[in-house]
């Protein structure tokens, strides 16, 4: 059977389950050589869907940031889904040894179909245990304050973004001109070996600190990149009990003072929400502990 003689209806569906299974892998919850569809006949039915599950680790308690991450934030959103996944895990593939996979469970054979995970991602409230729901803190996934306060008296800062923005002499923000200058930015104004988007960071202290303290510490303060220490934990848990948290991270991060913005970024998926010290709405836990973003990527900001 020719795709030309499968109706228009069966080829949607079909690209469908394709997406879908593509969805499952990027989940890390089957391998991405596991799944065969077998059609025959004039309807294009699907005869055979077989998975192979991989596994993957959860990381170790220590909370390690030795890399810069130099995604915007709805990239975040993606690397929450683990569809940006650096590092991707060791297929068991029995089909690829010639042996017998594992049959789908109804629950993946209804993400396969329609698309919808919710039946294979747990809320926090069934997978944590009820004296970590008791004591957790919950957040909405949005950060409501601006910079820590003597932060921002001692480098001069504006009290609100849209101060701060028009005080630097304002403009239309856009990809192609983030600065607001009304120029284009090229690769050519980027000193070399610097990213374009640290760079970038970098010129919006004063007109756009969310976006500075994303990827730089306050000037003169030297940022660190090992484990996380357990006054860092309690302090970045006080700032999201007072002011919530799942954005804005550069602002976040100057209550942290030696981390910048995609590192809380990056331990809030990693350790705080799989820990259960803070529910966010916005995330589900997978089969192995893991923190998976289901929310909206039209955030209220980096």
């Amino acid at each position: 059977m020719t795709k030309a003689q499968i109706s228009e209806y069966e080829q949607q569906r079909l690209e469908t389950i394709r997406q879908n299974r593509e969805l499952l892998v990027s989940l890390n919850l089957i391998g991405d050589n596991a799944i065969n569809v077998f059609e025959e006949g004039a309807t294009g039915k699907t005869r055979k869907i077989v998975v192979d599950k991989a596994k993957r680790k959860r990381p170790s308690t220590g909370a390690k940031q030795n890399s810069e991450d130099d995604s915007d934030e709805w990239r975040d959103d993606q690397i929450r889904t683990r569809r940006s996944s650096a590092t991707e895990p060791a297929r068991r593939s029995k089909r690829l040894r010639g042996e017998s996979a594992e049959p789908t469970t109804a629950a993946e054979e209804h993400v396969i179909e329609t698309g919808d995970v919710s039946a294979v991602l747990a809320p926090a409230e069934t997978h944590f245990s009820e004296l970590v729901i008791k004591t957790a803190i919950r957040v909405t996934g949005h950060y409501s304050g601006w910079v820590e306060p003597e932060t921002m008296a001692r480098l001069g800062l504006c009290s609100n973004a849209t101060e701060a923005w028009e005080s630097q002499g304002g403009g239309k923000f856009s990809f192609k001109d983030p600065l607001g200058t009304g120029k284009k930015l090229t690769k050519r104004a980027v000193p070399s070996g610097q990213s374009m988007a640290k760079y970038v960071a970098s010129k919006l202290l004063k007109k756009n600190p969310n976006a500075y303290f994303y990827r730089h510490t306050e000037p003169g303060v030297e940022q660190w990149t090992g484990d996380w220490t357990d006054e860092e934990r309690d302090i970045f848990l006080t700032v999201a009990r007072e002011f919530g948290c799942g954005d804005k991270w550069g602002l976040f991060s100057t209550h942290i003072p030696h981390r910048v913005g995609y590192q809380c970024s990056n331990y809030y998926r990693q350790y705080v929400i799989p820990n259960g010290w803070i529910i966010d709405e916005n995330y589900r836990i997978d089969s192995t502990g893991g923190a998976i973003y289901v929310g909206t990527h039209k955030r209220g900001g980096r």
